[in-house]
């Protein structure tokens, strides 16, 4: 029997996904505050144990891994400019260890070793975008949003604004299918072409970015949707009365909060999340 799939922000997702268990508000504040633990913790011995904990988290919630897949060329091209960038403009000390002379340029290993610590910080932020992306629908966050009390006017804009990323994601996919359609092997191409491929994308991208924002603009004008500015006074929100908290959310908010709580302290009162407690410093 087929599986019954929910389309997401990303993609689709099976119907008896675990996460579809929480309310819209907790899958809404994990990304608010699980989001902070890589801009809190340098250490890339944790933001690597974090970014496991988001694979983990993935499979458990039954996305699909080949989502990650999709933007391993992203992956690549981030860790090349994170690494030009520190490597021809981290600066210099006397004190630094050269690996390589290129002419003027000094390699050195110090400034490499900042480039993976801030790689390994960004792919765990990705990671945690990608699964929020992956598990939550426009209405879902116009839900959580309004669970918070957000003002109405706000909620939706900011779905429409995530909802945007997705369509724009899926039509990505879908010229690189038309491409693939048209036996055009990226695979088989270098480095280089790829690259000046991904940057050709731009344009058709931006041309659909604009026609479906005058769709949706047209869409909301014919329903008489209006700005009333954000205090427009109260509304009955049928389907946030669909929605109630269970004692997991609670349970997964606890956690959350308390753990977020505790790095806070650890990194304040303790040097144990120091960078130079990491083993990249000891080499």
């Amino acid at each position: 029997m087929p599986t019954k799939m929910r389309r997401s922000l990303l993609g689709y997702l099976p119907v008896d996904s675990p996460i579809f268990g929480l309310h819209p508000m907790t899958r809404l504040l994990f990304l608010l505050i699980v989001s902070a633990y890589p801009m809190i913790v340098r250490l890339p011995e944790l933001n690597v144990a974090g970014s496991i904990f988001m694979l983990a988290l993935f499979k458990v919630s039954k996305v699909d891994l080949r989502v990650i897949k999709n933007y391993k060329m992203a992956f690549v091209n981030l860790f090349f400019v994170i690494a030009i960038a520190y490597t021809f403009f981290g600066g210099y000390n006397p004190d630094y260890r050269v690996l390589i002379e290129l002419g003027p340029v000094k390699v050195c290993w110090e400034n490499l070793r900042w480039a993976m610590v801030v790689y390994i910080q960004l792919i765990f932020a990705i990671l945690i975008m990608i699964f929020f992306l992956s598990t939550m629908r426009e209405r879902d966050i116009v839900v959580g949003l309004r669970a918070l009390k957000v003002p109405f006017v706000l909620a939706y804009m900011a779905g429409l604004a995530l909802r945007s990323i997705g369509l724009s994601i899926i039509d990505f996919n879908t010229i690189r299918e038309a491409e693939k359609a048209r036996a055009l092997d990226l695979q088989a191409l270098p480095f280089s072409e790829k690259v000046k491929k991904f940057g050709m994308y731009i344009v058709p991208l931006v041309a659909l970015a604009i026609r479906r924002s005058d769709e949706v603009s047209n869409a909301l004008d014919s329903r008489g949707f209006r700005f009333t500015g954000l205090k427009s006074g109260k509304r009955t929100d049928y389907i946030l009365s669909k929605y109630r908290m269970t004692k997991l959310d609670y349970l997964v908010l606890a956690g959350m909060g308390v753990f977020l709580v505790g790095i806070v302290l650890v990194s304040i009162y303790t040097d144990w999340l120091a960078l130079e407690s990491s083993l990249l410093y000891r080499i």
